[in-house]
């Protein structure tokens, strides 16, 4: 077994948020139903509350990502019905994010993968993206052990705020790990958002390219993006993920210098609601593949079904 992190302090952190939240909505509505409120319009008030803040959350991502949006092909517009029902799905995937994918984290997905499971291929390693952790991803966990792939581990991103080098190091631990548990000479990697640019960080300047046999990047800021500029005082991280940063620049000039020598697949969509502009998900096509998923937004990537499908 590799070791468990258990709760993360960002796991920690939204638990704890969880809980003060909940506390909240029942001190605040027992006030309400003490002074004479009917208890149903308390608790149609209480869940207003809840999904309306994560409605704005969504807002807040979707307005600046639309703002940089890259230019579309033809092919990958979507009509307006098409636009509100993706609205709708990551409103649904803010609402499970905020707070239960972040708060249950040991509980939904655990670092090693559950014992006796049989297991074809590789064994797999999943990485999350920014400002998330291991429970964010419990949804690909839990269909690649249905699709046979019994060896599913997973890792969140410590510490939260510091550098992707950082991120890039702590995967490259882990790797050892599992392959050391597991004896197999490689892993697959699959990452989502920052954690396709960790692996990628991982596998040209962490020693990573003999230790994968595959490495897919889901929605991942190749290229930065403009939700993460003016939020680099929050930790340098942000200032990397900044759309048209030197490191950004830097990076992907040296590692698009070459074919990667991983089969290496970026999975990206025109209508992400992150990373933005959307086209800088994509690699050069003489360094990967790349595979188009129109009408997805960015945090319904995690449980959406065609992206699960590629995953297979």
């Amino acid at each position: 077994m590799v070791r468990e992190q258990g709760f993360t302090a960002h796991g920690r952190g939204f638990f704890i948020a969880f809980v003060v939240e909940l506390a909240l909505y029942v001190l605040i509505g027992a006030g309400c139903i003490a002074a004479g409120a009917d208890p149903v319009h308390v608790v149609h008030g209480a869940l207003a509350v809840f999904f309306t803040l994560r409605l704005l959350l969504v807002l807040g991502n979707f307005l600046p990502s639309w703002r940089a949006r890259s230019p579309k092909r033809a092919e990958h517009e979507i009509g307006a019905a098409a636009t509100l029902a993706m609205f709708i799905r990551e409103w649904w995937a803010a609402v499970l994010t905020y707070p239960f994918l972040f708060a249950f984290e040991p509980w939904l997905a655990p670092n090693n993968p559950p014992a006796g499971r049989p297991h074809r291929g590789l064994p797999v390693v999943l990485v999350p993206g920014f400002f998330t952790n291991r429970g964010y991803l419990s949804a690909w966990r839990a269909h690649l052990l249905r699709s046979g792939y019994g060896k599913v581990y997973t890792l969140s991103p410590e510490p939260v705020f510091e550098s992707v080098e950082r991120n890039a190091g702590h995967l490259a631990r882990f790797v050892d790990e599992v392959l050391a548990d597991t004896g197999a000479g490689q892993v697959i990697l699959i990452g989502h958002s920052m954690g396709g640019l960790t692996i990628r960080l991982y596998l040209h300047r962490f020693g990573g390219m003999d230790k994968a046999g595959l490495a897919i990047a889901v929605g991942s800021p190749f290229g930065g993006t403009v939700v993460a500029a003016g939020k680099e005082r929050l930790g340098p991280i942000l200032g990397q993920l900044s759309h048209g940063s030197e490191w950004t620049r830097t990076f992907r000039a040296e590692a698009e210098a070459a074919p990667c020598p991983v089969p290496f697949i970026a999975v990206w969509s025109p209508h992400d609601s992150i990373v933005s502009p959307q086209d800088g998900a994509r690699v050069a096509e003489h360094y990967g593949r790349n595979i188009v998923v129109p009408g997805i937004a960015h945090m319904e990537m995690v449980n959406s079904r065609p992206i699960m499908r590629i995953l297979r």
